[in-house]
């Protein structure tokens, strides 16, 4: 009997243990938690292998709530090893936590990405939209690497609509380490419209006629027909509807406004929007911007609304509505009839020598009053100041390094430091030597940032300041040599500052201009003039068709 029960008691015991083992692969899907080690992550799945050694291959899902130090973080954040806590839905992980080990908050160098296109500048706060429409704001040190087509720049080179990615090396902090800018890929080309003649859903592919450019501010013949293809998950409208790609073949010889880009040497299409009733163009400033209604009034008191269709172009990229402004200078394509217009396309071509805030670069006019070595006294002084030159009647300190390019335009070439302070460019007007001599100083022209001097061209008399205006525009061909006048570029879409009418005033037909001997800045670098490209964008000061000083914006 003793053996009986001693045998029926191990027997317990034994399927007692295997009955434990086998319910501690499904303890965590009853106490809806489980705890334990990271083994991987992929596609939205993670597996976990708990303390015991047990593995479980989870889904994660959408809204899912992640946490690493109390801070909220991406999945993408957590790394293979980390100690985890999650809570369970079924088998699957709706929120998930981690503490790091060696410091507070910090991951690999660079290990946090996030990528977006820019909404807003503030000084050193930038806010990107990413592509599932979230938006973050971070902020920038003068430690932020900023990187475009691998070449280290400013960070005033970053402009509103573009496209960046944002690396941090601490995941609490949202300041970044570097910033890599989407190159020229991400600037639209041109603006047309056509009449669709087909839809071809497979390829993606439009065929259109009667095809138009947007050049000059209105509307230029370009070609009879056009195959183009464009991206299909682009959103299309009319007349603030949205219109589904199985629908658009019926729209059929209407009129479509289309923006392209040049992807790898072809034409294609972002964004486009279908023409409802009858076309108006309008170029006016937009004195006010009301949100709630989405309709903005134009300094002729003409009032357009707008939507989620309107295609915003500003510094020739694409967009968010929220990146316009009140005061901007704008073309408007609107729709409509009977006082009701609806904007279709909207061009902002305000340019400024600033991309944003960030940037503290100037252009200045100055008497130069004395010159010693690393810094320059200008006297009686003009600043280029919302495109129109304001004077001071007083002195001011600049600074200069070797870094910095000096050019004499009586004489024709570029000179050194040394020959900057030692030769006659400033001197004492009232010493017997400069009265023997007949000297007087010279005027320069001076590209700074801030207060130090990135780029200064010398002469012996000031330019009438008067007879100057400046001009922004897009330009058209390679700049080309021409044997009487030196360097000359054709520029397009250009527009000029009028300060009687405190607004930019297109021109109806491409300009000409004489480049040769003029400053001209590039990502704050002087380049020469047969380095300025067909699609580089122009801000400029000249005298007639005489260019004094040209920023490129690209």
């Amino acid at each position: 009997m003793k053996k009986i029960y001693l045998f029926f008691t191990v027997f317990i015991l034994i399927l007692t243990t295997l009955l434990t083992s086998f319910a501690d692969s499904y303890s965590p899907y009853r106490d809806k938690f489980i705890e334990g080690y990271i083994k991987e992550i992929h596609n939205n799945k993670i597996i976990i292998e708990e303390y015991d050694g047990t593995l479980h291959i989870l889904n994660i899902l959408l809204n899912t709530k992640f946490n690493i130090d109390g801070v909220p973080v991406k999945l993408e954040d957590f790394k293979p090893g980390m100690e985890i806590y999650a809570e369970l839905k079924g088998r699957s992980i709706s929120y998930m936590e981690s503490y790091s080990t060696d410091k507070i908050g910090y991951i690999e160098p660079q290990s946090k990405m996030r990528s977006g296109v820019v909404q807003k500048i503030d000084r050193n706060q930038i806010t990107i939209k990413s592509f599932n429409n979230e938006k973050m704001t971070f902020f920038t040190s003068p430690a932020t690497i900023v990187l475009k087509s691998g070449k280290n720049v400013d960070l005033s080179v970053i402009c509103i609509g573009d496209s960046i990615k944002v690396f941090f090396d601490d995941i609490n902090l949202s300041i970044a380490s570097k910033i890599e800018i989407e190159g020229k890929s991400i600037l639209i080309k041109k603006i047309y419209k056509g009449k669709l003649i087909n839809y071809d859903e497979m390829e993606n592919l439009l065929i259109l006629s009667d095809i138009k450019e947007l050049k000059n501010g209105a509307w230029e013949y370009y070609q009879n027909t056009m195959k183009i293809y464009f991206n299909d998950e682009i959103p299309i409208f009319i007349g603030g509807n949205k219109v589904s790609y199985e629908n658009l073949k019926f729209y059929k010889d209407r009129t479509i406004y289309f923006v392209v880009k040049d992807i790898f040497g072809q034409e294609k299409i972002e964004r486009m929007v279908i023409k409802s009733k009858y076309e108006t163009i309008y170029t006016s400033k937009i004195d006010k911007i009301n949100w709630y209604s989405e309709s903005m009034e134009l300094s002729n008191k003409r009032n357009i609304s707008f939507n989620d269709g309107t295609i915003f172009v500003k510094s020739d990229r694409i967009v968010d509505k929220y990146s316009i402004n009140p005061e901007s200078d704008a073309l408007i394509i609107a729709d409509g009839k009977n006082g009701l217009y609806m904007a279709d396309v909207v061009y902002i071509y305000n340019e400024g020598i600033n991309n944003s805030n960030i940037g503290q670069n100037y252009i200045y006019v100055a008497r130069l009053d004395e010159i010693v070595k690393d810094k320059l006294i200008g006297k009686d002084f003009y600043v280029l100041k919302k495109n129109e030159w304001r004077s001071f009647r007083k002195e001011k300190e600049f600074y200069y390094d070797e870094d910095t390019y000096i050019y004499d335009l009586e004489n024709k070439k570029q000179i050194s430091t040394k020959d900057f302070y030692s030769e006659n460019y400033a001197v004492d007007e009232d010493s017997d030597y400069a009265e023997e001599h007949k000297l007087r100083d010279w005027y320069g022209y001076m590209y700074t940032d801030g207060d130090k001097i990135i780029a200064i061209s010398v002469k012996e008399k000031l330019d009438s300041l008067l007879r100057q205006r400046v001009t922004t525009g897009v330009v058209i061909e390679d700049a080309v040599e021409d044997s009487l006048v030196g360097y000359t570029v054709k520029l397009g879409n250009a527009r000029d500052w009028s300060r009687s009418k405190n607004k930019w005033m297109m021109k109806n037909s491409s300009l000409k201009l004489r480049i040769e001997d003029a400053l001209i800045i590039k990502e704050n670098k002087v380049i020469n003039p047969e380095d300025l490209k067909a699609g580089d964008r122009l801000y400029i000061v000249r005298d007639d068709m005489q260019c004094k000083v040209i920023v490129v914006k690209d």
